[in-house]
């Protein structure tokens, strides 16, 4: 049976830049149609400094409710049941407001680099308390938990 030969597609001709360019603007328009921009609302400068406020009296009161020392000494979990009754499990859920009202101070413009960077490192050092968990690979240990992985940060 002979074999069927591919008929060559014809050459395109080549674009000029402007073509190219117009093609560009057009792709650009379509996807940012698809996709619009949304726009974050900035809060005032006295309203933002409030809200740092009220996320360093999370922090602070985390501190106190948490200690940190304790939450750095776990290291594993022998089944679901311990991690679940462990000091770990309510300071982790105590961690969900502060990263949200973190994520909400990242957004907004009014929120001065150093303030920013401060609330940061103090984030990262509750979160690292309270570390990530991670499966055992040789299954000898139901969880590992690991507290100096990098914290993501809001932004």
């Amino acid at each position: 049976m002979p074999e069927e030969i591919p008929t060559p597609k014809p050459i395109e001709a080549s674009r000029t830049a402007e073509e190219i360019e117009k093609e560009e603007n057009e792709r650009y328009e379509v996807w940012m149609t698809e996709h619009p921009v949304i726009e974050i609302p900035q809060d005032a400068p006295e309203a933002v400094a409030e809200k740092v406020a009220e996320c360093e009296a999370m922090m602070n009161s985390f501190e106190q409710t948490h200690n940190l020392d304790v939450l750095r000494a776990i290291t594993q979990f022998s089944s679901k049941e311990e991690r679940e009754r462990s000091p770990r499990q309510p300071a982790l859920e105590a961690l969900t407001p502060i990263f949200k009202r973190l994520k909400y101070l990242s957004s907004q413009g009014a929120l001065q680099s150093e303030t920013r960077e401060s609330l940061r490192t103090r984030y990262e050092t509750l979160s690292q308390a309270v570390g990530n968990i991670v499966g055992d690979s040789n299954g000898k240990i139901f969880d590992i938990v690991i507290h100096d992985r990098p914290t993501p940060f809001p932004s």
